[in-house]
């Protein structure tokens, strides 16, 4: 009853110095005036002292009321001398109260202190458990990260209610909400991946509440902007976390289904703050990730495009893309309008925000014909201090983005606009830069003239191979473009052809077996640049071939000399130097399998674009009833294609036979398919060089090919997944090769 009456007194307490009521005012003029004269009189700060006792030493901003100092001064012990005896008990209850507040003061203090003090526990024993690789002894138990993660949920909660019917919280508060939501950051990561749906969507919807509160009332704070930074990062892990563990527990569908369910609707109600979180500047590149996920991840764009619509002012992003201090956001916003342009309402936002004027200032910053990515990589591995480093994949994702809306555009008004004008920019003016990413490294000789010292080579990087991907994906798009293609390229189209057909012979060139040595020189150097990367080399490879470039990827995919050798845990492939006659390792990794892959993909679009070609021509020698050779397209010759088709052929022989009595992995299904796609189009190639040009296979081709046919169809028997693919392979050999059909009877 006394805690009652106490919280109605100050509640009246509160009204009257608010001046209203549920809506009416209140007349409380006197006692306004004189609450107004203590606050601007200071009486109190007057004994205001800082603290310098043993309790919370380290505190340095903790300051107490003296209130022993306050009671000499008002002389509390002749009080019952004088006419002001009546008013001693008044004067005590205001020492006692005080007195609480100290303690109050203190009880916060030491509460926020014991938090950065379990918070910078938790950093080192992380970082002592990585160091030691994660051994068992010393961890924490998980089921009491758990627990914790859980009472942290709560409590962070709780403290977030206390703020939201408050319009201006103090520092400590938020300072003490930092904290709590930091401690709850540093346990999430110290299980991250291996926490529950539930236990994700609770942190997601604690992370948005706090936001919510946060977010609009208390901008100006520095305490506030801590605050929302690390409840931006809690956000995006939760999502994050709720994106990988959807659907994975087989046992539980039902409820994995709900769960994924009920984060979707709570993620799509964090989009309108989510997109006003944005600015300051430090919030972008948080905001726009977790925005980008969401999409990505909850919802179809029929359901978040009005949201993101109404909220976003996507101008100003697209607008960031010209400014030279927004480098570091670059990446980040191409990605997030990479996942808007894939679809047409999105793509046309884009166009309406000037899409296409900022992309042209971003690309203008070419030096020397080098684009942005690779003027980042080539300071990132020299000593230079240079802080205005631009980033990497600048130009694959600027031209990702241009590929997924010219897709999404196709059949509208402004889709025949749009492809003529990314056709006139980056073949007309930006030809220089699309060269430069289909040039093929020089394969080394196969003379032996060893007075003749070998060139150095320069080392690629797998971002530069993946941003040649991005060049050659947007080339088949437009391609596919007949009469805006005709028209534009009537000049370019032979260069580009003669570039796609020089690097596609180097990779056709790549034929490794285990055992043999490449050549004298590793025929490409691809170091680990990246953090990821260096994590990828110390991992075994997944695909485990030992042909083609999954082979030959291991000669040069080692570390940089620059960096100190790093240990690996992989399988060593020995090779004799065919100079010196020394065994060397050359490790087969998770990394050189990546960049064998990324190769067979820049080998899948270089055929693509050469098959549209060869269709193109197919179709005008139908208009005009005749074949001009004189105009025919430059087509890769037999033994190019040859080298393609025998090691996909090989490879898959090799993958099926490996996995012939288990489930074939997911990562290797894909290899399979990717391979027996280019070995359809180097067939078909093949095919359509010999009809228009006569040239027929050199001696012993076709008994060569015939062996290698019979081991593939052999190991793809009993792979469902390989059906159609493999019966597209029969119908083209049967054309190509019809000896095999009338003399081997193989298909």
């Amino acid at each position: 009853e006394g805690k009652e009456l106490h919280s109605l007194i100050l509640s009246d307490l509160y009204y009257h110095l608010q001046g209203e009521l549920e809506g009416r005012k209140i007349d409380h003029r006197p006692f306004k005036e004189l609450s107004q004269y203590l606050l601007e009189s200071n009486l109190l700060h007057t004994y205001s002292r800082q603290y310098d006792g043993d309790v919370v030493a380290h505190a340095k901003d903790v300051h107490l009321f003296d209130s022993i100092r306050l009671r000499a001064d008002l002389g509390l012990d002749i009080w019952d001398l004088s006419e002001w005896k009546t008013s001693k008990a008044v004067a005590e209850t205001m020492l006692l109260r005080l007195q609480d507040v100290n303690s109050m003061v203190l009880l916060a203090s030491s509460k926020l202190s014991a938090l950065k003090a379990l918070i910078a526990i938790l950093s080192v024993h992380g970082k002592d458990s990585i160091e030691k690789n994660s051994t068992v002894d010393g961890k924490i138990p998980e089921q009491l990260i758990l627990s914790s993660i859980d009472h942290t949920c709560q409590c962070l909660h709780a403290t977030i209610e206390l703020l939201a019917p408050v319009p201006h919280a103090s520092e400590d508060i938020l300072d003490f909400l930092a904290a709590q939501a930091e401690l709850l950051l540093h346990l999430i990561v110290s299980l991250y991946k291996r926490l529950s749906l539930p236990a994700s969507v609770h942190i997601l919807k604690t992370s948005g509440y706090g936001l919510k509160v946060l977010s609009g009332s208390r901008p100006g704070v520095a305490g506030g902007r801590t605050t929302i930074r690390v409840l931006l990062v809690l956000l995006l892990l939760s999502v994050d976390l709720i994106r990988l563990n959807s659907g994975s527990d087989e046992g539980t569908r039902m409820e994995s289904v709900e769960v994924v369910a009920e984060a979707s609707i709570a993620s799509l109600g964090l989009l309108p703050i989510l997109c006003n979180c944005i600015e300051p500047a430090d919030n972008c590149t948080l905001s726009l990730t977790t925005i980008d996920l969401i999409l990505k991840s909850f919802s179809t764009p029929a359901t978040w495009f009005p949201i993101v619509h109404k909220h976003l002012q996507l101008q100003h992003f697209v607008q960031r893309l010209q400014d030279p201090n927004s480098y570091a956001s670059v990446p980040v916003i191409l990605k997030f309008l990479l996942t808007l342009a894939q679809s047409r309402e999105g793509a046309e936002m884009l166009l309406n925000a000037g899409f296409f004027a900022s992309l042209r200032v971003l690309f203008d910053g070419v030096r020397d014909d080098i684009p942005l990515s690779v003027i980042q990589r080539e300071r990132s591995l020299s000593n230079s201090s240079e802080k205005s480093e631009k980033p990497q994949c600048i130009w694959g994702l600027g031209l990702a983005v241009v590929t997924a809306m010219i897709h999404s555009l196709r059949g509208s008004s402004s889709g025949t606009g749009v492809v003529d004008h990314v056709m006139a920019y980056f073949f007309l003016e930006k030809s220089d830069v699309i060269y430069y990413y289909l040039n093929a490294p020089d394969f080394p000789s196969d003379d032996h003239d060893k007075k003749r010292a070998p060139a150095p080579k320069t080392p690629t990087s797998l971002n530069a191979l993946k941003e040649t991907e991005h060049t050659l994906f947007l080339i088949c798009v437009l391609a596919k473009q007949r009469n805006s293609w005709i028209k534009v390229m009537k000049e370019k189209n032979s260069q580009l052809r003669e570039r796609s057909i020089h690097l596609l012979a180097f990779i056709s060139r790549g034929i490794q077996h285990l055992g043999e040595s490449p050549n004298r020189i590793t025929p490409m150097l691809c170091h680990p640049i990246l953090k990821e990367e260096f994590e990828w080399y110390k991992k075994p490879p997944f695909i485990k071939s030992r042909n083609g470039w999954f082979a030959l990827s291991a000669f040069g995919c080692g570390l940089n000399p620059k960096f100190s050798a790093l240990s690996t845990q992989s399988t060593a492939l020995v090779i004799k130097n065919q100079a010196t006659g020394n065994s060397e390792p050359a490790p087969q990794t998770y990394f050189s399998d990546t960049m064998a892959i990324q190769m067979y993909r820049i080998a899948f679009l270089l055929l693509k674009f050469l098959c549209l070609q060869g269709e193109d021509a197919a179709k005008r020698a139908e208009e005009v009833g005749f074949v001009d050779l004189a105009h025919f397209p430059e087509l890769p010759m037999p033994d190019i294609l040859h080298g393609l088709q025998d090691q996909g052929i090989v490879i898959v022989t090799e993958l099926c036979e490996a996995n012939k009595l288990r489930q074939v992995p997911t990562e290797i299904l894909g290899v399979c398919i990717l391979l027996l796609q280019i070995t359809v189009m180097a067939l078909y190639l093949e095919f359509c060089v010999s009809q228009i040009c006569g040239i027929r296979p050199v001696l012993g081709r076709v008994e060569d090919f015939s062996k290698e046919l019979k081991k593939f169809l052999r190991a793809t028997t009993g792979h469902a997944f390989l059906k159609d693919s493999v019966k597209t392979i029969k119908r083209i050999i049967s054309f190509l090769y019809p000896e095999l059909v009338e003399t081997e009877g193989l298909l």
